[in-house]
């Protein structure tokens, strides 16, 4: 393994719901030999990649991996006008909020907004989870033209999806279905799928100029919510989408096809 190999193995352990990571978990993990995990970890810290806590011995990313971080959203204008949307929905209903994208077959926290409701779902940016398993990802799904869907999942309908929670699709054929509702309605909805007791609406926009597609997300317990309710959050959710997707020309939004 290369040195860029090893420490883009190890930035990647923290896209796994962890903002800390062991040297046991990179030996676990990664299968290096101790002295080999040693001199990377040693290395990412001295180059501020990595910030080793003397109290706990655990790693923690990096100064320098942290302001590049920013300065990254910062130099994009298309997330933040999708970070505007987010902060004044988050505000309205007191959910968290969430801006994703979608890596292979993975949506990706890029970024989160607290809610002020006392009762939080929280998932760092940089968290990862199955496309198939939330209304974020099937939305996010909803953009690929089908030879690509094709190429993350397969064409085989029959095909079984990896330990599929209950709620979710469980073959290729299921997600197919669930994509195509989700492309037909701009949205998605999903509760105590993937995740018990969660629930969320989604719905996408994509930059024109760049060919960069966000997901937006409210996210809440679903205790919290009626099924009702959810749905008069979701048209919400497509009511502040919409005008922003036909302002910067997303043809998802320039059709003229009533909202729902």
């Amino acid at each position: 393994m290369s040195i860029l190999e090893g420490v883009e193995s190890v930035l990647d352990m923290f896209g796994h719901h962890r903002h800390e990571i062991t040297f046991n978990d990179v030996l676990d993990e990664l299968g290096l030999a101790k002295s080999s995990a040693s001199r990377l970890l040693a290395q990412m810290v001295r180059y501020r990649l990595l910030e080793l806590q003397p109290s706990t011995r655990r790693y923690r990313p990096g100064a320098l991996l942290i302001r590049a971080a920013q300065a990254a959203a910062q130099a994009h204008p298309f997330d933040e006008q999708c970070r505007e949307i987010l902060a004044t929905l988050s505000d309205a209903t007191g959910f968290t909020a969430y801006l994703s994208m979608l890596d292979g077959t993975d949506t990706v926290v890029l970024q989160r907004l607290n809610g002020s409701n006392p009762v939080q779902v929280l998932s760092p940016p940089g968290a990862r989870r199955p496309a198939f398993t939330t209304a974020m990802g099937r939305v996010l799904l909803s953009r690929l033209p089908e030879p690509e869907f094709n190429s993350r999942y397969g064409a085989a309908g029959t095909r079984k999806l990896p330990d599929a929670p209950a709620g979710c699709p469980a073959t290729v054929a299921e997600l197919r279905e669930r994509v195509a509702t989700a492309r037909a309605e701009r949205s998605a909805i999903a509760v105590n799928e993937g995740m018990p007791g969660i629930g969320a609406v989604a719905a996408t926009l994509a930059d024109p100029l760049s060919g960069d597609v966000r997901g937006l997300c409210l996210s809440f317990t679903a205790m919290q919510v009626s099924q009702a309710q959810a749905q008069a959050l979701r048209a919400t959710l497509v009511q502040a989408v919409a005008p922003v997707g036909q302002r910067i020309g997303d043809p998802l939004w320039l059709d003229a096809t009533p909202l729902i």
